[in-house]
């Protein structure tokens, strides 16, 4: 599910660039990257990365304790439901413009914080279907079928911000953190049943009534 969201975002992001800026799409100017990995280290003599490219990176993984119960017991007519709860999870994603010019760094970075201002929350209805199907993952159950999720811009401080490219072991690129609030439920959850009250008794100056 992790996959598809962050795919789906990246689509949308493409579309967008195309048709609104008129950029070649044979060229997809954003992509799902580990910009921690050698080929995106600055080269020697260069000012940033070496690839020209808008980036999505994911850095940290949170469970969302705000919807923890949301999920609670329901009865019908054979008893009381216990399903396992939705997995709820906040994901970091650090937004990243690795250009040789870094004014061209700056605006296409510009560009993409732009769109996802305009379009924080993303669902099934207002994606295009090209974007669920493109470079979505081949199995099924990692799929996404009904979703709702949120991308909003993430202000971390100063010393977050160090300790993150710290450990990314790069020299900092124009960037732009945002989290991705995501809500799945598993494929397989696993579902139990209580028999229903049929009777309640209860005791009065030591007599039992039914």
């Amino acid at each position: 599910m992790i996959a598809h969201a962050m795919t789906i975002i990246v689509n949308e992001l493409n579309h967008h660039l195309t048709e609104t800026y008129g950029i070649n799409a044979n060229h997809a100017p954003a992509g799902l990257r580990n910009i921690s990995s050698e080929q995106f280290l600055p080269q020697p003599g260069a000012e940033s990365a070496t690839e020209e490219c808008l980036n999505l990176t994911l850095v940290n993984i949170q469970q969302d304790s705000s919807d923890r119960n949301t999920n609670l017991p329901s009865r019908d007519t054979s008893g009381t439901i216990y399903q396992t709860p939705p997995l709820s999870l906040n994901l970091l994603i650090l937004l990243t413009a690795t250009h040789t010019s870094y004014s061209q760094a700056l605006l296409m970075l510009g560009r993409a914080m732009r769109f996802f201002h305009v379009k924080p929350l993303f669902t099934e209805s207002n994606v295009s279907h090209a974007s669920l199907t493109q470079y979505a993952p081949e199995n099924g159950l990692d799929k996404l079928n009904e979703f709702r999720f949120s991308f909003v811009l993430h202000s971390p401080t100063v010393e977050e911000n160090q300790q993150l490219w710290a450990t990314l072991q790069s020299a900092q690129v124009p960037s732009a953190w945002y989290k991705l609030g995501l809500l799945d439920l598993p494929p397989n959850a696993q579902k139990t049943k209580e028999l229903p009250i049929l009777e309640r008794r209860m005791i009065t100056n030591n007599v039992i009534k039914s």
